[in-house]
């Protein structure tokens, strides 16, 4: 089973009170109260399509599951069976983001949306959310094109401090969020690059080698 939380979905945002001004210093060590997130880089969508293809499969197999939260279950099946490749596959395909908001947070990334944060919640009490969320900072061209694929795929988007907190009632509705950013890469590609993603792959190597 994949778990399924009672949550209004509502779209409260304003795109003249957008975070703006975000430099790729402040994108490679982290801008937000959230210092456990660990910045995504500049993903290729090759890479978030690969995450994606990934984490449906988990989807899939946890709804066919009878345990209460079928991810969770999956992971520690694999982590109990194989330490090593439950380390690789959290590591280099979902990049340390939870399962069901990973492909989402690789998709946003290659979009060149700065992500500050994501949980997929669940059952087990190490979540920080109450249900699935993570945290986002478009420029305000992308974000036109975000919120139209947020309400289409039944998504909500709340913001704060000019900061977007998206969200589903279930990881099935991240994932598909997920897949639709990615079908509107043509769309992203052709909005000019924030300016924060000049420089941000230099930073980020050099604090990888401190």
């Amino acid at each position: 089973m994949i778990p399924e939380f009672a949550v209004d979905i509502r779209r409260d945002y304003d795109l003249k009170t957008l975070l703006t001004g975000l430099s790729a210093e402040d994108v490679a060590r982290g801008f937000t109260e959230h210092h456990e997130y660990v910045c995504l880089g500049l993903p290729s969508w090759e890479e978030a399509a690969e995450c994606l293809t990934e984490e449906a499969a988990f989807l899939e197999q946890a709804g066919k599951s009878d345990a209460p939260d079928g991810v969770e279950a999956l992971l520690d099946e694999l982590r109990n069976a194989d330490d090593v490749g439950y380390a690789e596959l959290m590591a280099y395909t979902f990049r340390w983001n939870d399962v069901g908001v990973a492909g989402l947070s690789l998709a946003l990334s290659a979009a060149r949306i700065a992500t500050f944060y994501s949980c997929s919640s669940g059952l087990a009490k190490r979540h920080h959310a109450d249900h699935p969320m993570m945290g986002a900072v478009p420029d305000p061209e992308r974000a036109g094109l975000l919120v139209r694929l947020i309400e289409t795929h039944g998504c909500g988007v709340g913001q704060k401090y000019g900061r977007w907190y998206i969200y589903g009632r279930s990881i099935k509705d991240m994932h598909v969020l997920g897949r639709a950013v990615l079908l509107a890469r043509d769309a992203f590609d052709a909005l000019p690059q924030p300016s924060w993603a000049k420089g941000l792959a230099g930073l980020l190597e050099e604090r990888s080698d401190e």
